[in-house]
């Protein structure tokens, strides 16, 4: 066998060892790190405990403490009354109890859905408002709200509410 015989064999085994030999594949990009998981019941019940503040604040009559609560741009709709922003809902509070100092309201949540997200939620639930406290002259009120919660650096904040007075049951005709 000649040189040129033996490096075109040479050549030859090469090319077949590098053709035949595993491709080394590029490894895929290392994937994110997974969001950590929403504890769906912890935030329930923390806007459970939120609703619950903002009830008794309303009851104690601490309107500062009541718009706190509130996302700046906030809208409320009750009755056909629209009021939006923390500053028509503050004036509106005041007014409220203004006309009414001897209000109580009180409410009961039927349901929270939070999103999976765990930054969104909605609250459904009853309403009562009693215009003159329990001894009064004046009937109390009953309806239904529902309350959309957002999460604001780390608290859950009002962003929408809005209810409505039961229907009234026309007295039957005699």
């Amino acid at each position: 066998m000649n040189t040129s015989q033996s490096i075109l064999t040479l050549l030859a085994a090469g090319l077949l060892v590098t053709g035949c030999a595993k491709k080394e594949e590029a490894s895929p990009p290392p994937a994110e790190p997974a969001a950590p998981a929403v504890d769906i019941a912890a935030e329930e019940a923390a806007i459970r405990n939120r609703s619950g503040e903002w009830m008794n604040f309303a009851n104690a009559k601490d309107i500062p403490s009541v718009v706190k609560v509130y996302s700046p741009d906030v809208i409320t709709i009750y009755d056909g009354t629209v009021q939006r922003g923390v500053a028509e809902v503050q004036a509106g509070a005041e007014k409220g109890l203004k006309d009414n100092p001897d209000s109580v309201i009180a409410w009961s949540t039927t349901a929270i859905r939070v999103a999976a997200s765990g930054d969104l939620a909605v609250e459904t639930g009853n309403i009562t408002i009693d215009p003159d406290g329990d001894a009064g002259k004046k009937p109390a009120t009953t309806g239904v709200f529902v309350t959309a919660w957002e999460k604001v650096d780390g608290a859950w904040r009002v962003m929408a509410d809005a209810g409505t007075e039961n229907e009234k049951k026309a007295k039957a005709a005699n």
